[in-house]
C-alpha cells in the first residue's frame, strides 16, 4: 500500500512538473489598435479598428494578430458599409520578432524587425517589417507593443476595388498594451 502511495504521488509530482515546465509566456490584448492607410486618388485613406487581437509569446519571440475585417471603418460611410458586411472575414498574421527571446526584467525599450506571413483565406504572403517594444508596470506586468510594415495592394488584390491606388498600403500596429494571459 506504502509503495502504491509513493508511485502515485511521484506520477503526480512529475505530471505537474511537466506542466508547469512547458507553460509559456504569453501576453496579449483584444483590443489593439491598427491603422491600414494607402494613397486613393491622391488622397490619404485610413481605415482603423480597434479589436484586433495581438498574442506575443515571451519565450520564443513569435506573435499572432487576429484582424476582423468588419471592425474597421474609414469615416466613409460607402466603404464602412462595405466593410460591415465582411464579418467573421479574418487576416491572420503569424510571425517571429528579430530577437530571440523577450526580456521579462526591467530593461530599456526593445526595438527589431519582424518576419512572418499574411493568411487570408487560402492566400499567405511573406511580410517583413519594424517593431517596439517597452515594457510598463502596473498591477500586472505588461509591455506596449508597436508594429508597422508595409503592403503591395496588388498583393492583396486591392486593385480590384480601387483603380487608383499610389504605393503601399501601411499598416501600423498602435500602442497596444499586452496583458500576462498565463
Amino acid at each position: 500500500m506504502k509503495n502504491k502511495l509513493t508511485k502515485v504521488a511521484l506520477v503526480l509530482f512529475f505530471t505537474i512538473f511537466s506542466l508547469n515546465t512547458n507553460a509559456q509566456e504569453v501576453y496579449g490584448t483584444d483590443n489593439g489598435i491598427i491603422h491600414i492607410s494607402v494613397v486613393v486618388n491622391d488622397s490619404i485613406l485610413t481605415a482603423v479598428s480597434k479589436e484586433l487581437v495581438v498574442i506575443l509569446n515571451y519565450d520564443d519571440a513569435t506573435f499572432k494578430l487576429l484582424l476582423d475585417r468588419s471592425s474597421l471603418r474609414t469615416g466613409i460611410d460607402s466603404i464602412d458599409d462595405a466593410l460591415r458586411k465582411l464579418k467573421y472575414n479574418k487576416v491572420e498574421l503569424n510571425g517571429r520578432l528579430g530577437i530571440d527571446q523577450i526580456r521579462t526584467v526591467k530593461h530599456p525599450p526593445q526595438d527589431f524587425e519582424l518576419n512572418g506571413f499574411l493568411k487570408d483565406k487560402n492566400d499567405e504572403l511573406a511580410i517583413v517589417g519594424r517593431g517596439h517594444l517597452e515594457h510598463i508596470f502596473g498591477e500586472f506586468y505588461s509591455c506596449i507593443l508597436n508594429m508597422n510594415f508595409y503592403v503591395n495592394p496588388e498583393d492583396l488584390k486591392l486593385d480590384n476595388y480601387f483603380q487608383q491606388i499610389t504605393g503601399d498600403l501601411k499598416i501600423e500596429i498602435i500602442q497596444s498594451v499586452l496583458k500576462r494571459r498565463n
